[in-house]
């Protein structure tokens, strides 16, 4: 379904994005409501954009006669695969429509290398730093970049398809002098469906432990976003939302990051927020983590999301925090898709054996 909306997205979209992403590690980020037109062609397939990873089903609304005689089951959507045809008529479409952009990462370095992503699989480097093409990658890449390949296999290797098939495009950076970024997210088009994930590939072959929570961190802020499922992003005011906003966007009511906030973070630690849905300051993080020893550290006290995001890291790898955050892990013993990371972590030896970096609070 994620592709078949892209090639949706790159019909309707004008050939430039238009689109300023953030490069910070909150993707959030100011965008233009796109002007789409419904399609009218009779053979094009129909989306729901409700389908999610929480099994709830859609239904049109209407419901049987009471004295039905035969009961008609309820189906649930299935997502068909995509023949290698479809796959590559995909990308050239993406790549035509200018979404494979060293650009959008040269902020942070060196590009090495960038893949689509279709249906959780990655796909063959659509963008490869060739020598003398301008930049000066340390570690010569000709055909891929191998660190990068292991980043995202080290992902995957424990992630079902499901959480990893919204990220659309991957890449691998050398960073500048002046960086120091391990991994980042934003979203490249107008309809915040098309997350790039981009990875600091010489720090992260430096320290994989790092780059794996790192890496975790950066995927919640993917798969808990998720546009029509967990996030409403045509409310563009915290006037119009009933739960909280985050600047691109309303929580769903049964969103992952709206359920943490109820349980964690109380109006009166809400309402010290900025009210469009930015993080917070520094001091203000410090505060917290000296008053509760609740977070991970400072930057997870900074706002309900990255204190979403460090503690879900933790879980997943079984890192050993304070006591004080037991209820905060246990909440995501609740998901079923939560719960099959971390133990795909333990069969793995990485749960338990992956040191962090965690300050602590309190």
């Amino acid at each position: 379904m994620l592709a078949i909306s892209l090639v949706l997205l790159v019909a309707c979209a004008s050939g430039d994005p238009g689109v300023t992403a953030s490069r910070s590690d909150r993707f959030t980020t100011a965008i233009e409501e796109p002007d789409f037109e419904e399609s009218t062609d009779p053979t094009a397939p129909a989306l729901d954009v409700d389908e999610g990873r929480q099994s709830s089903v859609e239904t049109d609304g209407s419901s049987a006669p009471e004295d039905s005689i035969e009961e008609t089951p309820v189906s649930t959507p299935v997502e068909m695969p995509l023949t290698q045809e479809e796959v590559d008529d995909l990308i050239a479409e993406l790549t035509e429509g200018g979404f494979c952009d060293p650009d959008d990462v040269r902020d942070e370095g060196i590009v090495t290398a960038m893949h689509f992503v279709v249906q959780g699989e990655l796909q063959s480097p659509c963008y490869v730093d060739q020598p003398n093409d301008g930049d000066d990658v340390a570690d010569v890449v000709v055909d891929d970049d191998p660190r990068l390949i292991e980043a995202w296999d080290s992902l995957t290797a424990i992630t079902p398809n499901e959480l990893v098939s919204d990220v659309s495009l991957l890449a691998g950076y050398e960073p500048c002098s002046a960086c120091n970024t391990l991994a980042f997210v934003t979203v490249l088009d107008e309809d915040s469906t098309f997350f790039l994930l981009a990875v600091d590939v010489v720090s992260g072959a430096a320290d994989p432990d790092e780059l794996r929570l790192t890496m975790m961190h950066e995927l919640t802020h993917v798969f808990a976003q998720k546009p029509g499922e967990q996030l409403d992003v045509s409310v563009r005011s915290p006037n119009n939302c009933d739960t909280f906003f985050n600047g691109g966007g309303c929580f769903a009511e049964d969103s992952y990051v709206w359920a943490w906030i109820q349980e964690f973070w109380p109006s009166e630690i809400r309402d010290t927020l900025p009210a469009d849905g930015s993080v917070g300051t520094d001091a203000e993080a410090n505060e917290r983590c000296d008053a509760d020893a609740g977070y991970t550290g400072s930057y997870a006290a900074v706002h309900p999301e990255e204190d979403f995001a460090e503690t879900f890291s933790a879980y997943v790898y079984d890192v050993e925090v304070d006591p004080a955050l037991t209820a905060k892990l246990e909440f995501f013993d609740r998901y079923p898709e939560f719960v099959s990371i971390r133990e795909s972590a333990r069969a793995l030896g990485l749960a338990g054996n992956t040191e962090a970096n965690f300050e602590g609070c309190g």
